[in-house]
C-alpha cells in the first residue's frame, strides 16, 4: 500500500514522468508528465489497468523503444539485476526538440491474490536530463578541442626540438642538412654503413662511440632514416648542454606547479619522440638519478612527468652516443652498470678523420658545395696545395673542424680555386707529430713518397709559419728554457728578449704560461 500511495503521489506531479511496463517492455500506462517528456500527447489516453491511479495509458503491445532509444535490453536485464536500476541520458525519439531523459526502474505488483501476484510490472520514473546531457556534450567537445590544441602544441614543440637538435655550428649545418648521407668510401666508413644497415630495421638500442665532431649524430640519423620509424619523429638531445636540475624535466616533462617557474604542463622529449627515435648525445653526462629513471623507460617503456602521478607509456627507439669510455666510468662508479648493459646492445664506433684520409677530398667537396649553394657563391675546385695541407693535418676536431675551415675558405674565396687555411699552425697536428715540431717532422721524411710529401708541405709554408715552427722546435729541444747556455735563444743565436718578443708576435706561449697550462690540463 505504501508503494501504491508513493506512485499515486508521483502520478500527479508535472516534473516526474511515470510509466508502467510489463515484463515484455510494453507500456501499460503513463501520466501526463511522461507524455510531455516523450513528446506524445496520445500516450496518456487509453484503457486504465486494474487498480491504477494513473492517467489512462496506451493499449498493450507498444514497446518502450517506440519512444526511447537504447532501452530494448534494459528491462530484460532488470530481472537479473533485481531491485532498482538506472539508465541515464536516453534519447527521446518522438520529441520535436532534442530531449534526453534519465530512467529509474523498479519492480511493481499490480494486484495480490491468495496464490500470489496476479500481474507484475515495472514502474519507470522519467526525469528531464536534456540540460545535463547537452552540457556534458559541450564539455566533451571542449575537452576534445583542448586535446587537439595540445597535440598541435606537441607537434610544434617537436618541430622546435628537431631544429634545436641539428648541429649548431654554422658550417656543421651544411653537413647536417643532408642527414641521411655519410660521405666517403674508406674501409672504416664502409664498416659503419654496414653496421647501420644491419641494425636500422630492428628495435635494438644503439650505442654510438666516437670522438667529438666525428659525426655521431649523422650516424644516429642514418639509423632512423633506414628504420621502420622514418615517418615518425627524430628528437636529438645533448645531455651535456642541459643543467642538471632540468634534465629530468627536459626528458620526461613536468606538470604545472612541479617547481618554481613551471606555469604549465610541458611534454618531455620521450613524449615527443613516441613512435620514433630519441637520440641522447653525450649520455655519459647524465647524473646517476636520471640514469635510474632512464633505465626504467628502457625496461618498461613507462615514466611519470616531474610532479605527476600518471604513468605514461611510450614506444621509443633509443640511440645514445658518447665520446667517453663508459666501461671505465662504470668501474669508477660514475655510470650505472645496468644502464650500460642496456645501452650496449649494438655498438657502432665512428672513426676519426685521421683514420679515413681517403674521404677527405670528397668531404671537402661535399661541404664546400653545400655552403657555396647556401651563400650563393660559385663552387670551386680545391687547390692541390690546400689538399696537401688538409691531408697532412690530423683534424682533432674531426668533421666539425673541417666544416668550419671549409666554410671560412668558401667565404674568403676570390680566385678560381678553393684555398683552405688550417686552424692556427698548419703543422699543429701532423700524423705522428706532437705540436708540429720540426725534429718529429723531419724524422718522418726517411725517403720515398713520405719524404716528398713533407718537403711539399714545408714549401707551402710562409716565412712567418716557418719561423714559428723553428722557434717551437728550439723551445722543445731546450726543455722550454729561453735564457742561459743550452736555452732556446742560444740555439737560435738571438737575444733572449728578442726571442720572447717573437714568441709574443707569433702567439707562442711563454714557458711559465706553458707550465701553468700543462699543470691545469694534468
Amino acid at each position: 500500500m505504501d508503494s501504491f500511495l508513493h506512485f499515486q503521489g508521483l502520478a500527479g506531479t508535472d516534473h516526474v514522468g511515470v510509466l508502467f511496463a510489463d515484463r515484455t517492455g510494453a507500456v501499460l500506462s503513463a501520466n501526463a508528465a511522461a507524455a510531455t517528456l516523450l513528446g506524445d500527447s496520445e500516450l496518456s489516453r487509453g484503457p486504465t489497468p486494474p487498480q491504477s491511479v494513473l492517467a489512462p495509458g496506451l493499449p498493450r503491445g507498444l514497446p518502450l523503444s517506440t519512444w526511447l532509444d537504447g532501452v530494448s535490453g534494459f528491462l530484460e536485464r532488470l530481472d537479473s539485476l533485481g531491485g532498482e536500476a538506472t539508465l541515464r541520458g536516453v534519447s527521446v525519439r518522438r520529441s520535436v526538440r532534442t530531449t534526453y531523459v534519465d530512467i529509474v526502474a523498479r519492480p511493481y505488483v499490480w494486484s495480490e491474490t491468495a496464490q500470489g501476484p496476479e500481474a507484475a510490472a515495472w514502474v519507470l520514473m522519467l526525469t528531464d536530463a536534456t540540460a545535463r546531457v547537452v552540457a556534458e556534450g559541450e564539455a566533451a567537445r571542449l575537452r576534445a578541442r583542448v586535446a587537439e590544441l595540445e597535440q598541435l602544441q606537441l607537434r610544434a614543440a617537436m618541430s622546435d626540438a628537431q631544429v634545436a637538435g641539428e648541429d649548431r655550428s654554422g658550417a656543421g649545418d651544411a653537413v647536417a642538412s643532408d642527414p641521411y648521407r655519410m660521405v666517403g668510401a674508406s674501409p672504416a666508413l664502409r664498416r659503419v654503413k654496414d653496421q647501420v644497415a644491419r641494425v636500422a630495421r630492428t628495435s635494438a638500442t644503439v650505442l654510438i662511440a666516437g670522438e667529438t665532431g666525428a659525426g655521431k649524430e649523422l650516424v644516429a640519423r642514418s639509423v632512423h632514416q633506414l628504420s621502420n620509424r622514418v615517418v615518425q619523429s627524430f628528437i636529438a638531445v645533448n645531455c651535456a648542454a642541459m643543467p642538471e636540475s632540468l634534465i629530468e624535466s627536459e626528458l620526461f616533462g613536468h606538470e604545472r606547479g612541479a617547481f618554481t617557474g613551471a606555469d604549465k604542463r610541458r611534454a618531455g622529449k620521450f613524449e615527443l619522440a613516441d613512435g620514433g627515435t630519441l637520440f641522447l648525445d653525450e649520455i655519459a653526462e647524465l647524473p646517476l638519478q636520471s640514469q635510474a629513471k632512464l633505465l626504467r623507460v628502457l625496461q618498461d617503456g613507462a615514466f611519470e612527468r616531474v610532479g605527476g602521478m600518471e604513468t605514461l607509456k611510450v614506444d621509443v627507439r633509443l640511440v645514445a652516443a658518447t665520446h667517453r669510455d663508459l666501461a671505465g666510468l662504470v668501474e669508477r662508479g660514475r655510470f650505472r652498470e645496468d644502464l650500460f648493459y642496456r645501452l650496449n646492445v649494438f655498438k657502432i664506433h665512428v672513426p676519426p678523420l685521421r683514420e679515413r684520409k681517403e674521404d677527405l677530398r670528397l668531404l671537402v667537396e661535399h661541404i664546400h658545395e653545400r655552403i657555396a649553394e647556401r651563400m650563393g657563391r660559385p663552387v670551386l675546385t680545391i687547390s692541390e696545395r690546400s689538399l696537401r695541407r688538409v691531408l697532412a693535418y690530423a683534424w682533432p676536431g674531426n668533421v666539425r673542424e673541417l666544416a668550419n675551415a671549409v666554410e671560412r675558405a668558401t667565404l674568403l674565396a676570390d680566385g678560381s680555386e678553393l684555398e683552405v687555411e688550417l686552424p692556427e699552425s698548419p703543422l699543429k697536428e701532423l700524423p705522428g707529430v706532437r705540436g708540429g715540431s720540426l725534429n718529429a717532422l723531419t724524422a718522418r721524411g726517411g725517403g720515398g713518397e713520405r719524404s716528398s710529401t713533407t718537403r711539399d708541405i714545408l714549401l707551402d709554408l710562409t716565412l712567418e709559419q716557418l719561423q714559428r715552427l723553428h722557434i717551437t722546435h728550439a723551445l722543445e729541444s731546450s726543455g722550454y728554457q729561453v735564457f742561459g747556455e743550452g736555452g732556446a735563444a742560444s740555439k737560435l743565436d738571438i737575444n733572449p728578449y728578442t726571442l720572447l718578443s717573437r714568441m709574443d708576435r707569433y702567439g707562442i706561449p711563454r714557458p711559465r704560461q706553458m707550465k701553468r697550462e700543462r699543470k691545469a690540463s694534468s
